[in-house]
């Protein structure tokens, strides 16, 4: 065995000598002895440690994580031992991934492996350090030192017991810095892997700590994972397996669990399974094992709950109901209905547990699963059981009534700047303050904000709560704004029909009529025509039972945007006159310039070159006065179509730039996009081939970027010059005066007074 340096100094020139196998246990051999002796060594025949759980049968993946954990093998620090901590959520495998690890790098710890599950989140109480430190010394051979002295002499006597000895300790489970702090060797020939459901940012702060933030595992993992768990029947159910996956979201201990249960069913197809997932309580239903608690989804996020104080845990349950993939500081004040300060401390607090993951800048998520036990949670809490006969008749106010009115109110200030002229009235959030503001003084703010948070915006719209419906429908008539822009079609749909069965629950005819309208356009952008002609007309009979005079007028234009579609050019322009004459007489001059540009788009389909130019160059001044950009730039794309079919190329070209130089300041990819393939055409026609080249290759970045189908398109005509064939397939003489189906996605706007749609 090898001579422990906690050898207490000796005389020069005496020999002491630890006969290990002797059966006198130890030898002191000197000349001369002044004071008492202390001998601390091993007791004779201890074995090496090697306390390293079982490792998991199968272990997939993990690459990044392995690699961070080989900097355990690599050259030290002097004085420090190398310490890695593996913080995740519950459910990550972080364990798994230590024990892995640990067993394939045994080998470089040839004095032994020391394990220890400190118990920081588990149905039992969390291991003392002085507990840990007794078993740890005991392992070593240190029998009388594990039972006497105080923690700070027992971690001493640690420190030195594994001074110089090459040994790797494996700190599972932790609950704080604390629990872990009296537990690391002193030398740096020693390595420590430490895994906790929390950040423990203190032990980083006088000790060298790598830091490996352990997530879910990605698709491919996860199939590889349960492909290999359930062997040869996940290849005859490839698809049955990947949906099976997905219900995992990505968690090992979800996946295990689900490759359990198919391996308990041998008679039944994995169809069937994950068919019953559709008929469960929740997702976590799926992961209950009956015999075993440490191996359920929800035992196991209960030890990371049960743990946090009653604000914390509170404040988790109601995130978990947010209805986005995410959402940041302004929002969750806004659904935990505090101040800004008091709800970064408990998301702080949340993220540090894994609860809440903040790795994404300043927006946070929740894994889907702990998501879905949070929600039972807050239902658990909302309905506690009671056998009171007579239920208080005023039940509590919806717990999503804050964050609706939050998003309510943002997303109007968002649109009142994207649109500025567009009609608004007053809303229906009860005038609740907001505690923290998001940016929102610039277009640019506007648009990043509506950027973030439309997909929420449209979740909200999905809340089947009645209660919701008269800010359902003013939540999709706000979103219209920003739609109307960014162009995402299905959106912008759902929201509207959603909004639409709400208004039509609560009986108010105005708002089914504005809605009507405002998904008609949305149809219309989506290329159904005539289902768009209907909401249209349907919007038309409301408008007409409460005599409204504009809001007929705006069905009028939009009845006319449709016609032009369908190429009934000269009824299109009969319809937008009479529109146009009214919205003159009223002053609405937004409508008015709406109006004009689509009369001279079905003008220059009937040849009328001198008309459609003398309008789209009329809307276009009249925009510039009001400065709407996006507007002045679909009207001098407008424009650009008139002079290219009267054979102008070079003013249609300006006109193109024109429209290029207002998207751009728009924000409006989509405006510029266009522009870019129809001043291509220009070049094209006029043998400017790599000029053409260039304009199509920009608008085709642009047009997938916003996974436009007009990409399509625009590749065809780039490969059309690469062939040299212009005039065939996707040649350049391919050149369609107006896209059948996303042409001008702002003709008209919609319902009741000036702007309003």
């Amino acid at each position: 065995m090898t001579d422990h340096p906690d050898r207490r100094l000796r005389p020069r020139g005496h020999k002491v000598t630890n006969a290990v196998n002797a059966s006198a246990g130890v030898v002191v051999q000197a000349g001369r002895i002044d004071g008492g002796i202390q001998v601390t060594g091993s007791a004779p025949g201890t074995e090496i440690p090697r306390q390293l759980p079982v490792s998991a049968g199968l272990f997939v993946g993990r690459a990044r994580e392995l690699e961070e954990l080989g900097s355990l093998l690599r050259q030290p620090t002097v004085g420090q031992p190398r310490i890695v901590l593996l913080s995740g959520a519950a459910a990550t495998g972080k364990t798994a991934l230590a024990a892995f690890w640990g067993h394939r790098a045994a080998p470089h710890f040839p004095d032994g492996q020391l394990y220890v599950d400190l118990r920081g989140f588990g149905p039992e109480e969390p291991l003392s350090p002085l507990t840990v430190l007794s078993g740890f010394l005991r392992a070593l051979g240190r029998s009388f030192a594990a039972e006497s002295g105080p923690l700070e002499e027992r971690a001493a006597t640690f420190r030195t017991a594994l001074s110089g000895r090459r040994v790797l300790v494996v700190l599972d489970n932790a609950s704080s810095t604390d629990q872990v702090r009296p537990l690391l060797p002193g030398s740096d020939t020693c390595a420590v892997v430490v895994t906790s459901r929390r950040k423990l940012s203190g032990l980083g702060v006088h000790h060298a700590v790598r830091t490996v933030a352990l997530g879910v595992l990605g698709g491919a993992e996860s199939l590889a994972l349960l492909n290999a768990a359930i062997g040869e029947r996940a290849a005859a159910e490839k698809e049955s397996v990947g949906r099976l996956a997905a219900h995992c979201a990505g968690l090992p201990l979800a996946l295990r669990i689900a490759a359990q249960k198919v391996a308990t069913r041998p008679t039944r197809s994995i169809a069937s399974l994950v068919g019953e997932l559709n008929g469960i309580g929740t997702g976590l239903d799926l992961f209950d094992a009956d015999d075993d608690t440490r191996s359920t989804l929800r035992g196991v996020f209960s030890w990371s709950y049960r743990g946090l104080p009653t604000a914390v845990r509170d404040a988790f349950a109601l995130l978990a109901l947010h209805p986005g993939d995410t959402f940041d500081l302004p929002s969750a004040a806004a659904l935990l209905g505090t101040s800004g300060d008091e709800a970064v401390r408990l998301l702080r607090r949340l993220a540090d547990s894994h609860l809440v993951d903040d790795t994404a800048g300043d927006r946070f998520a929740m894994h889907d699963l702990l998501r879905s036990y949070g929600r039972e949670l807050h239902t658990a809490a909302a309905d506690p059981p009671t056998h009171d006969p007579h239920p208080h008749p005023h039940p509590h106010p919806h717990p999503l009534g804050g964050l609706y009115d939050y998003y309510l109110s943002m997303a109007d200030r968002a649109g009142r700047i994207i649109m500025p002229y567009r009609h608004r009235f007053p809303l229906e959030t009860g005038g609740r303050p907001i505690a923290v503001e998001p940016p929102m003084t610039s277009r640019a703010d506007a648009l990043r904000w509506m950027d973030a948070e439309w997909r929420t915006l449209v979740a909200l719209c999905r809340l089947e709560d009645p209660v919701f419906d008269v800010r359902r429908w003013q939540l999709a008539y706000t979103l219209r704004d920003y739609f109307y822009l960014a162009k995402h079609l299905d959106g912008w749909s759902e929201s509207h029909y959603l909004a639409l069965a709400g208004c039509e629950r609560m009986g108010d005819r105005r708002a089914e009529a504005m809605t009507r309208n405002n998904l008609g356009r949305a149809l219309l952008e989506s290329g159904r025509v005539e289902e768009a002609a209907r909401q249209y007309r349907l919007a038309h009979d409301r408008f007409a039972e409460l005599d409204d005079e504009h809001g007929l007028s705006d069905s009028l234009a939009n009845l006319a945007s449709v016609r032009r579609r369908q190429g009934a050019y000269t009824e299109a322009l009969d319809l937008q006159q009479r529109a146009l004459d009214v919205y003159r007489r009223t002053g609405a001059m937004r409508k008015v310039g709406i109006t004009l540009r689509s009369m001279a788009k079905a003008e220059t389909e009937l040849g009328r070159a001198a008309d459609a130019t003398g309008h789209a160059a009329e809307a276009m001044t009249l925009f510039s006065a009001l400065g709407l950009d996006l507007d002045v730039a679909q009207s001098a794309y407008t424009l650009g179509l008139a002079r290219a079919r009267d054979g102008d190329d070079v003013s249609a070209a300006r006109a193109y730039e024109q429209a290029i130089e207002f998207g751009r300041r728009a924000g409006s990819r989509y405006e510029e996009a266009r522009a870019l393939r129809q001043l291509g055409f220009l070049y094209a026609t006029g043998g400017h081939i790599d000029a053409a080249r260039d304009r199509w290759q920009a608008s085709l970045e642009l047009f997938t970027s916003l996974g436009a189908s007009d990409a399509d398109a625009v590749a065809a005509q780039l490969a059309g010059l690469g062939d040299g064939r212009p005039g065939s397939v996707g040649g350049v003489l391919a050149q369609p005066v107006e896209d059948p189906v996303v042409q001008d996605p702002g003709d008209l706007l919609v319902p009741g007074t000036d702007g309003l749609g």
